[in-house]
């Protein structure tokens, strides 16, 4: 297999071996804007501010603080529903998807590092271990 193969697996296997009882917090906090852009990215019908709420399991006033400093940033916009004009729609913007991409390759080039520096062996041993470790936390 190649090295980006590996990476790319790897990457997806990161994501999945952090206790979540303990990392929970951690998690809220530094995912917000990249959670909420992911979401975007990946829905594939009208997403609305209570949906990400309930997806992140934060306050709604949590999610239009992180809505109005994206928008702001031009990562996202908010219009009316074209099912429901009471409710607001939020949608990712170019700059959002071209944002994810940037972060995604990011990750990839860290991830691909790893395996130069550190070897897919022991790379997959840690994340056996981190599962194993989360399982027993998140009991």
């Amino acid at each position: 297999m190649d090295v980006k193969c590996d990476a790319e697996r790897l990457m997806r296997e990161f994501r999945t071996c952090t206790p979540k009882k303990i990392f929970s917090r951690v998690e809220e906090t530094e995912r917000g804007i990249g959670f909420i852009l992911l979401m975007l990215e990946n829905s594939g019908e009208e997403v609305i501010a209570g949906d990400i709420s309930q997806k992140m399991n934060v306050s709604t006033a949590r999610v239009a603080a992180l809505l109005k400093k994206m928008e702001k940033n031009g990562l996202i916009t908010r219009e009316n529903s074209d099912k429901d004009a009471r409710r607001t729609v939020v949608k990712i913007t170019r700059k959002g998807m071209d944002t994810i991409l940037e972060k995604r390759a990011e990750f990839l080039e860290k991830t691909e590092l790893l395996i130069e520096k550190v070897g897919m062996k022991d790379l997959e041993e840690f994340i056996r271990i981190s599962r194993r470790i989360r399982e027993v936390l998140d009991e």
